[in-house]
């Protein structure tokens, strides 16, 4: 389902819930790593229900809307735009969060010294491997998509994502810190440049039914399976295949839910970027009043949502938010 100026709303919803998943996950690991949650079976169930799609669906919906924007481009000027796309708030973002560690010192779960507002960008810290994973991987795709006069067939793209997720399966392959996240997801992003020249997504509840039948199926399963590259990424393309689905099923926007996750979705670079700010200011806070958890995962995921938005349209009004890389 797409507006009549071809923006894809269930692509948005995907987004906004991806980017709640997101928020709620890191305040999960925060609250654990801080000693507010156990490490017991409930912790490990909700990581690794979360942790089998949640990234990978970033890159399914960056591959999703990358060929047609890429072909709109020379292909040196592509490259130069995905450069300050995703390198410079990779290398703001680093020096960002290291300060933040300083300043909060022995309150923060990871503090930093001094030395640690020296520390290089690459291999990226945190969350920000995303950046970089991202940035490899579409100037990869930039080298397959932007040559020639017409588009790629759909089905190369296909048998390059099939042809990247058994490669990067196989043992003994001399992948680093700087490599291994950005071969472990492209296949995912072939998957999605693919299934943007696919008929339109089904809607409907009977459809969406069955998605989510699926979708708990292979999360259970899941569990029974070997901790295996090749089982990490067919996994993670079943349970992205049926999550698309369900984001398509409402009818028009979805309603006020529907919107509300649009707009999160249109937002999501900057809540991704600055969320962890505000989820760990807000757990320092709150240890001085209560380590009642469910407490510090509510607050901690609305102030990794709310104060990431509320610092956009605050930014907005005096500067362009790009120069936060937003």
């Amino acid at each position: 389902m797409s507006d009549p100026a071809g923006r894809l709303h269930w692509l948005d919803r995907a987004k906004g819930a991806g980017i709640i998943l997101v928020v709620f996950g890191h305040a999960w690991l925060g609250a654990q790593a801080a000693g507010v949650l156990a490490p017991d079976m409930l912790f490990r169930t909700v990581e690794t229900v979360i942790y089998n799609f949640h990234m990978p669906l970033f890159f399914l919906l960056s591959g999703v809307t990358f060929e047609a924007s890429a072909r709109r481009r020379p292909l040196v000027r592509g490259m130069k735009d995905k450069a300050i796309r995703l390198l410079w708030p990779l290398l703001l973002w680093t020096y960002v969060f290291a300060g933040f560690r300083f300043l909060a010192g022995g309150a923060a779960n990871n503090p930093e010294g001094l030395s640690g507002l020296l520390v290089w960008p690459l291999p990226p810290r945190d969350h920000l491997w995303f950046l970089w994973a991202l940035f490899l991987i579409q100037v990869l795709g930039l080298l397959v998509a932007v040559p020639g006069k017409s588009p790629r067939p759909a089905w190369l793209w296909l048998v390059l994502a099939l042809g990247a997720g058994g490669l990067v399966s196989l043992p003994g392959l001399p992948l680093g810190p700087l490599t291994v996240n950005a071969a472990l997801h492209l296949g995912i992003f072939l998957l999605g440049i693919w299934l943007a020249r696919q008929p339109p997504l089904p809607s409907g509840l009977p459809v969406a039914l069955k998605a989510m039948t699926v979708f708990v199926v292979v999360q259970l399963v899941s569990f029974a399976l070997p901790e295996t590259v090749l089982g990490f990424q067919v996994v993670a393309a079943l349970l992205l295949l049926c999550f698309v689905v369900l984001m398509n099923a409402p009818q028009g926007d979805g309603g006020r839910l529907g919107r509300v996750l649009e707009r999160l979705g249109q937002l999501s670079m900057p809540i991704y970027l600055a969320h962890t700010l505000f989820t760990a200011a807000t757990r320092i806070v709150l240890f001085k009043f209560t380590t009642d958890a469910t407490v510090h995962l509510v607050m901690g995921t609305l102030a990794g949502l709310i104060g990431p938005v509320l610092l956009y349209y605050a930014l907005r009004r005096i500067a362009s938010p790009r120069l936060l890389g937003f």
